[in-house]
């Protein structure tokens, strides 16, 4: 299994990615969709998925969630809205991902 650090690399692009959209969607905060996209993602893991996998994506969500939140105070909804509407997804996505990783603990 990938430790939660490699796990929250592979996954950051596309986590952040959705919640960008949710954001232009619904005009809620950074943070907001953040928390609202973990739950939804937390909420189709498997009931039967085993303890400790269960575990490591938990860890994986809750860190995702912390480094989209770290960015929140830098980008209100409105900023998001207004670049969304002159960059395509993939250009908000990699200025969000540069702003992420600037922000991401080295000890992960």
């Amino acid at each position: 299994m990938r430790s939660v650090a490699d796990e929250v690399e592979r996954c950051l692009p596309f986590f952040v990615r959705l919640c960008v959209s949710s954001v232009v969607a619904s005009g809620m905060r950074l943070d907001q969709a953040a928390v609202q996209m973990a739950r939804d993602l937390y909420f189709k893991f498997p009931a039967a998925m085993d303890g400790e996998l269960r575990l490591h994506f938990e860890a994986t969500l809750s860190d995702l969630v912390d480094l989209v939140t770290a960015l929140a105070p830098r980008l209100p909804p409105q900023t998001l809205i207004s670049f969304a509407e002159k960059a395509s997804q993939a250009q908000i996505a990699a200025t969000l991902e540069r702003s992420l990783s600037a922000r991401r603990p080295a000890n992960t």
